[in-house]
């Protein structure tokens, strides 16, 4: 019994995760202030079917070449180039209905001799568990609270934009028996600035024309303390047999950086590159 009520606990805390993540539409998911900007704006929007409650506040985190971050310490931020010191946000808290959107305003004051380069903090949107009354003792129930926490960058970008990529080696890593697998590619960065795109992997088998999106990671942001980056995309469901053939690695900027392609490399694999996995 004791066994069963530990994984009842953990699929209710699965299930309850994901309907939380879907709680709170975020919009833009990443704010950015360039040499004019001095003012911008976050729109959330209270997707789920009850009242909760947001408090804002800022986290400091560094970037990890594979992908996520790590939190900072708050002393170990004091030297590292944040952009909280200089943004001021409200309000503060908000408490939305079902439905309720709410504009966050965020206002930059701009130190004067700012140095050239990219400044970042995250804004952290972090759910409050809602009041509950007081429960009779005679009456006991199990209760599973989970606290969601949300958290976008806010970047204050310094001196006309200035990064650039050079794709050092892509890989294909495939397991046969799911019809499913990954691609990796190593990504080397230069410049004082971060970029932010789609980066997509394609495949064209040999002695064909068609090229198919094979894997992909979209809205992949690629920061300013990053000079080489451990990329793994996503597998995507389209058909796929080892063999020879061209892998095609791309990276297209995307909102602020839309029109511009990064990396655009067309690789040449056989059938012997391709790394087949059976787990």
């Amino acid at each position: 019994m004791y066994k069963s009520l530990l994984v009842l606990l953990f699929v209710l805390g699965v299930v309850q995760s994901g309907l939380a993540q879907a709680s709170l539409l975020i919009y833009p998911t990443r704010v950015t202030f360039d040499e004019k900007d001095r003012s911008q704006q976050v729109t959330l929007t209270n997707t789920s079917q009850t009242t909760n409650t947001y408090r804002l506040e800022w986290r400091e985190k560094r970037a990890l070449r594979e992908g996520g971050y790590d939190d900072i310490a708050a002393e170990e931020a004091k030297d590292l180039p944040v952009s909280s010191n200089m943004i001021r946000f409200s309000p503060r808290q908000v408490t939305l209905k079902p439905g309720e959107r709410q504009v966050v305003r965020l206002a930059l004051r701009r130190p004067r001799n700012l140095e050239v380069g990219e400044y970042r903090s995250h804004l952290m949107f972090k759910a409050l568990p809602p009041n509950e009354e007081e429960k009779e003792e005679s009456s006991p129930s199990l209760n599973i609270r989970m606290v969601i926490s949300f958290a976008i960058p806010v970047v204050v970008r310094e001196g006309a934009l200035d990064a650039s990529l050079q794709l050092k080696s892509a890989e294909i890593v495939y397991n046969p028996a799911t019809e499913s697998g990954t691609v990796h590619a190593s990504i080397k960065r230069d410049g004082p600035h971060s970029l932010w795109g789609n980066l997509s992997a394609f495949w064209t088998p040999a002695g064909s024309d068609e090229q198919v999106l094979i894997a992909k990671l979209g809205e992949y942001s690629l920061w300013a303390e990053l000079e080489q980056i451990n990329a793994k995309l996503i597998w995507a469901e389209a058909p796929f047999v080892p063999s020879d053939g061209t892998l095609h690695i791309r990276y297209d900027g995307v909102r602020d950086f839309h029109g511009t392609t990064y990396i655009d490399e067309k690789i040449p694999l056989s059938k012997s590159d391709i790394k087949v996995v059976t787990e």
